[in-house]
Parts: C-alpha cells; structure tokens; sequence
C-alpha cells in the first residue's frame, strides 16, 4: 500500500484541532465540573483514535512489506527450483517461511500498539484512571524488548551525532597569540606580524585634523592559547579592537585608503564612488577589450574611527579632484617640429612654447621636451588594443659603375614606401601614450625598392692650401643656423642616404653666407666639392659650402652668422649652380633640414 505520511499529519492536525475546538466550545456552554470528564474522556478519545491510526499504518505498512518479500522470494526462489531441481524447491520454501515470520515478528509489536490505545481508554471508562495506569505499566513492561530495540537504534544514531559535532568543533580548533593589554583581552591573532600591522593602521586612524594624535595606550602582551579559528582576527578588526581602547568619539565609517596611506573616512561613499566613476568615465571610449583603472590602488575600508577623522564631502570632492606637480617629458624623434609636438600631446603651439621658450633653437632628434608641470591626483591608466596604418620604408639598392667618376649617382628607379596594418597594445597615463607594444603586423602593401647607380672611378683628391683639425665634443650647438644662400634659391635635392646634404639652386655669383659664427677650417678646392669651405663652430660641430665660383675667406679666420664667404658656382662634380650645404657632427654628416632654422 503507498505511504502518504503527508497526508496523515495533515488529518491527525485538523482532528486535534477539531477536538480542541470542541472542548472550547463545551467548557463555555456548561459548567467544568459536570462536563471535564466527559470532554477529557472525547479529546483523549480523539487522540488515541490518531495514535492508533498510526500504529495500524505502521503495521499495515509492515505487513506489506513482508508480503511484497515474500512474494519476491517465492518468485526468485522459485524459478531457481525450476533450474536447480528439488533442493532448491525446499531451501525457498524455508526461506519463504522463515521470511515470513520475521515480518510478522517485525510487524507484531506495532499491530499490539495499534490494539493498545483502544484498550487504554477502554480501561479509563469502566475502571478509571488507576486502572489504565496499571494497564499502561504492564504493556511498557511486557514489551520491553521492543522499546530495548528503538533505544539500540536510537542510541548508536545519537552517538555519532554527538562524534560529529565534537569533531567538527576541533577542525575549528586552531593555535593562536592571544593579546592582552594592561589586564584586558584585545583579540586573537595567527602572528606579530598582524599586530604590526594594525599598530601602523592605528596610527593612521587616530590622527586628528589639526595633527594631533589621540591617546591610546597600547601595551600589547602575546600569549599562546588554542581558540576557535572563526574568533581570529585579521589586521582590520585587530585595529578596530584597538581603536575601541581609547577615549575618544568613534564612529562605523569607511575609510579611503589611497595606496595604502589613509586620507579620511566618511559615513556616506556614495559621493567617494560617483567621482571615482566619473573619473574612469572621462577615459572609457567602449572599445572592445579596453582596461580603465587608477594609477593608484584606492580602497574603502570599513571600521571604526575617530570622529575627528571623518571630513565633509566638499573635503574629499576637492582631495579627489586636485592636481599635483609633476613633470612630463617628450623625446623629440625623427622628422618632429615644434608644432607638430604640440600636437601630438594635445597641446596648442603656445602653450607648448610657454613651456619649452627656447624649443625653436633646441630642437634636436634625442632631446626632451617639457609637455606638462602637474598631473591630476587620480591619475587613469588605460590599455587598449589599437590597429594603425604605417608606411613601411623602402629600401635602396646600389649598382656601382666603374666608368663613371666617384660622387655620381643616377636613379634607374624610384623607391615607393609601402603600407602595413600595426595591431599593438597602448598604454595611456591622463591621455599620454606611456607604452606601445606591438602585437602584430601586416603587409598590405609591398613597399617598391629605390634602384640608384654610382661611380667608382677615381678622380685626383687633394685639398688646396692649409687644412686645420676639427673639434669634438658632444654635438650640441646652443646657438640657431640660418639658410647659407643670401638670396633664398630653392631646394633641388633634398637629404638621402645617397646624398647627405641639401643641394640650394640659385643663381651664379649668388653670396653664400655663413650659416652660423667659427672658424674656418678649410677654404679651397675640395675633391669633387670644388671651391669649398668648412667651418667649425665648436663642440664637434661643422658647416660645409661647396662647388663655389669664387672664395672670401682664408683657413684660420673667424667668420660671423651671415658673414658672405664664397660666391654660388658649379665647380668640381656638379651640374648647375648650387650650393652644396652640410651639417656635419663628429664627422657625421646629418639632416641640414633638422638644422636650420
């Protein structure tokens, strides 16, 4: 039959509850003495009538159940005699038996407490309460062995529940520094190193607005003790438990910590957090795989503090949103101008020259120039994944001819940079590129190699006259270079790798000028150069003119910023009048255009 114990609870509530009620309703409608027994006797039958609906579920069930056994066993055992033969006929009908009789044994008990509530009360009707009493002790001790067995089971279950709990409570059992001051229990914690900690929290916390610190007196004593591992505490509730020790107002608040030092807690963090939102929020553009985070590690931390510790809103609002003095740099790179830097970091021109006043004079390839005096306090760093387009430089390929004279140069083809796709992660500190890594690259377009023929031959080099040493040092001029053609002329060949200077077309006879104030150093025919001149202007750096018609100075003599020093020509290897100008470092010869102002 099926168990519906659900069912059963449900019904034995609402007879009880029908039963109470009826007693109610009788105890109002007649007086307790002539009525109690009678009602007593209806709610007791009430309930009895529940308990022995129990009993007789239970044995029903029992008895179910052995059927069902025997049923399977007869079954089981039966095919078995079929195969085994008469043996095994005989072993299951005593099994069948023997089965049998146990669940009536199981089940006798249980059928005995069904018949017993009846008889109970069947005995309190017609001999009174002595007499069910009686009859009660008699069946408790008469079926003594059926309670033994529910205290065999019982018992063995309570055991165990009381093994769990004993062994739960000693995994929570753990070994720890009990601290003490003056007398007075503070907290438990796994280490010293934790006190420490707390101590430097605590100093921190109890500073008042004006400087001052409050009076705390801490002298920490360290036992060893066993405790519950859900009572140690760490460094924050170590120092709240501390900060409970002085005499001063304290409050539940929630501290900011930036990068570990405390700067002031406060009730509410709703304002705290609308800033720090609003600030990431200025640099989040919504692209795919973009990170925004401060630069520093900002924490809001709960605990108690001193009252003296806690600041307004306009506080914090100005602590959040002021700027600090610090320094940014750029380096100045290959093909920069002064304009095109101000661009770069955001700047317009003049404020870029308000902070870099001499930038027109120094603006040379390696240098730093100055974009920024202050940073905000919050300062943002953002990382995100960028996909640029980069020219990709060509290359020169040279084919040496031997029946032309050294220093000529014909371009058979010309070189066509070409395209490539750069993905690279950027990092950004308040919207300055900090970092760029490169993740990949991607030809999209080939670039086209620059095809150029030189001569080989040799032609006779000397340089006429006297010719004094040059100077080194560090290559740095602190003064400006001016065009060399007094008459302006334009560029007709501009700097290359095949040809390391500019070449200035104007007419014959055209005054060339000193391009900035030195020494004469050479002032002659110069190889292919023609009718040249080269001045030192110190510190390892050079200015040379060439393929000149005429020469106004001599070796040794110093010469003056725009001081006229030869005539425009077309001397030595050269086609048309030209001055042939170069900058010259250590020896090297560099870019004129980065040069000249």
């Amino acid at each position: 039959m099926a168990l519906q114990v659900g069912k059963w609870i449900s019904d034995l509530k609402e007879k009880t509850d029908s039963s109470w009620n009826y007693i109610q309703d009788k105890l109002e409608q007649s007086a307790l003495r002539q009525k109690a027994g009678q009602l007593l006797h209806k709610a007791f039958h009430a309930a009895g009538g529940q308990a022995k609906s129990l009993c007789l579920y239970t044995a029903r069930a029992a008895e179910e159940s052995s059927r069902g056994f025997r049923r399977t066993c007869a079954e089981a055992f039966g095919k078995a005699a079929a195969l085994i033969g008469g043996n095994a006929r005989k072993a299951a009908s005593l099994l069948r038996k023997e089965g049998g009789r146990f669940c009536r044994n199981a089940a006798m008990p249980f059928v005995k407490m069904y018949r017993a509530p009846g008889q109970i009360f069947r005995r309190f009707r017609e001999e009174g309460a002595g007499s069910a009493a009686a009859y009660v002790y008699c069946g408790v001790r008469n079926n003594s062995r059926f309670f033994t067995t529910i205290l065999n089971y019982a018992a063995p279950v309570f055991g165990v529940l009381v093994l769990v709990n004993v062994v739960g409570a000693a995994t929570r059992v753990d070994y720890a520094l009990e601290v003490t001051s003056q007398g007075e229990h503070v907290g438990y914690i796994t280490d010293e190193s934790v006190l420490t900690t707390a101590q430097e929290m605590l100093r921190q916390r109890i500073i008042h607005t004006d400087g001052t610190a409050a009076n705390i007196e801490i002298d920490p004593e360290l036992s060893v003790v066993a405790v519950n591992s859900e009572l140690i505490s760490d460094a924050d509730k170590m120092t709240d438990s501390l900060i409970r020790m002085s005499n001063e107002d304290i409050f539940e608040a929630q501290g900011l910590y930036i990068d570990g030092d405390f700067y002031g807690a406060v009730t509410d963090t709703t304002l705290i957090e609308e800033i720090l939102d609003s600030t990431l929020d200025k640099y989040r553009t919504g692209a795919e795989g973009e990170v925004v985070s401060f630069v520093k590690t900002i924490e809001l931390k709960d605990g108690l503090y001193l009252k003296d510790s806690l600041i307004s809103n306009e506080e914090m609002q100005d602590l959040l949103l002021s700027t600090e003095s610090a320094e940014r740099t750029y380096t100045i790179e290959e093909g920069d101008s002064p304009i095109q830097i101000a661009n770069k970091n955001g700047l317009t021109y003049a404020e870029f020259k308000a902070l870099n006043p001499d930038i027109e004079e120094n603006c040379f390839i390696g240098q730093e120039a100055l974009i920024s005096t202050e940073k905000p306090f919050l300062s943002v760093r953002v990382t995100r994944t960028e996909v640029t387009t980069e020219e990709v430089a060509y290359e020169t390929e040279t084919t040496q001819d031997s029946s032309q004279y050294v220093g000529y140069t014909k371009t058979v083809q010309e070189g066509q940079n070409g395209l490539c796709q750069v993905t690279a992660s950027v990092e950004y500190i308040d919207g300055y590129e900090t970092n760029r890594e490169v993740l990949e690259t991607e030809v999209i377009q080939e670039p086209v190699t620059k095809k150029v023929v030189e001569g080989t031959k040799q032609q006779v080099t000397y340089a006429s006259g006297r010719v004094l040493s040059s100077s080194t040092g560090t290559g740095s001029y602190s003064g400006t270079f001016i065009w060399p053609v007094s008459s302006g002329g334009y560029i007709s060949c501009y700097y290359s790798s095949g040809h390391r200077a500019i070449d200035i077309a104007c007419p014959y006879g055209t005054g060339i000028v000193a391009s900035a104030s030195g020494t004469v150093v050479l002032a002659g025919w110069y190889d292919s150069y023609g009718k040249a001149v080269i001045i030192d202007h110190g510190n390892g750096v050079q200015t040379l003119y060439a393929h000149n018609s005429t020469l106004n100075v001599s070796v040794g003599q110093t010469v003056s910023q725009g001081q006229v020093i030869a005539g425009a020509g077309s001397t030595g290897y050269s086609f048309g009048n030209h001055c042939h100008f170069e900058v010259r470092i250590n020896g090297s010869r560099m870019n004129p255009l980065n040069y000249l102002n």
